[in-house]
């Protein structure tokens, strides 16, 4: 069972899932998908870092590249129900050939694994978490960075209704040195220390993944709820100075057409900001090649 390498080709990001709380398939999710969280990050070398577990992670386990012999790194970023339900359907934790390394927390490793133990207990599901045939692992993540393949990835707390973690990863210089956030399920603080930090550990990325499930005006009927609005995820990739933001966690009320008002609107703060931030709705089935700014200019703001 051998990491793969594609040493000189840059990272690649795939979007399995991008909609929070509840799937929701059906002719209004076409353009966007109806599938919860689950993204994947081909690294230069290394296993393939999967973001979340949510209901895209079973389309993940049935394409072509998840050939026989697989090595996984799956980082959660919390416990919520919508990103681990697609876990027990995720095809290589049944084959004896693949290795699944669990990343994540809160509480630590016996905590990660009872989580997704727990929905896989026989009144729920017919097949238990130690009936799997791979080799699962678990693996705590603390506020420091972690070293997986040609990768090296810190975890930094979200602001959610439970504890969780938003992650950095960065390239290494070697293999482009493309940076991402991921940060989803996460609820802006206001401006202050919290917010600096926040701006701090998006710094740069080349590409920021962020909560957008509400509307500015949606967001006091949801205060505490742990999301955030298009606009404050635009915001904050503008003040970390972010090449691209893809918003992410699509309220699974808002239809396709909804979302791309949404986006609409976000375009055009980015835009009245001068700035050339490239925003767009993180859609099922998009791959992007993110490389380092030095490698690649700056995308042209939209029209």
């Amino acid at each position: 069972m051998l990491p793969y390498s594609h040493v000189g080709l840059p990272m690649q990001v795939t979007f399995w899932g991008t909609r929070g709380s509840i799937p929701v398939p059906g002719p209004n999710t076409v353009r966007y998908g109806g599938n919860t969280a689950c993204v994947s990050i081909r690294l230069a070398s290394g296993p393939l870092l999967v973001l979340d577990a949510g209901t895209g992670i079973r389309a993940l386990g049935n394409a072509p590249e998840m050939h026989e012999e697989c090595s996984v790194a799956l980082l959660l970023s919390h416990g919520h129900w919508d990103h681990i339900q697609g876990f027990p359907f995720f095809a290589p934790g049944y084959r004896d050939t693949c290795r699944i390394q669990v990343i994540g927390g809160p509480g630590g490793t016996n905590c990660l694994k009872q989580l997704l133990s727990d929905q896989m207990e026989q009144s729920y599901f017919p097949v238990q978490l130690e009936q799997l045939k791979a080799r699962v692992e678990f693996d705590e993540i603390h506020e420091d960075w972690k070293r997986i393949g040609s990768a090296r990835v810190r975890a930094f707390p979200l602001h959610h209704t439970s504890a969780g973690w938003g992650f950095r990863i960065e390239e290494s210089p070697e293999a482009g040195g493309g940076v991402v956030v991921y940060l989803t399920d996460n609820e802006l603080p206001p401006d202050g220390p919290d917010w600096d930090f926040m701006r701090d550990l998006c710094g740069d990325a080349d590409l920021l993944i962020h909560d957008a499930q509400y509307l500015d005006e949606e967001m006091a009927a949801h205060k505490g709820w742990g999301h955030s609005s298009g606009r404050g995820a635009t915001r904050l990739a503008l003040e970390a100075d972010c090449r691209r933001l893809a918003l992410f966690h699509h309220d699974p009320d808002r239809d396709d057409d909804a979302v791309d008002a949404l986006t609409a609107d976000c375009r055009t703060l980015a835009s009245a900001a001068s700035r050339t931030l490239d925003v767009f709705a993180a859609r099922e089935g998009q791959t992007l090649a993110i490389r380092a700014a030095s490698q690649e200019p700056r995308a042209a703001p939209p029209p």
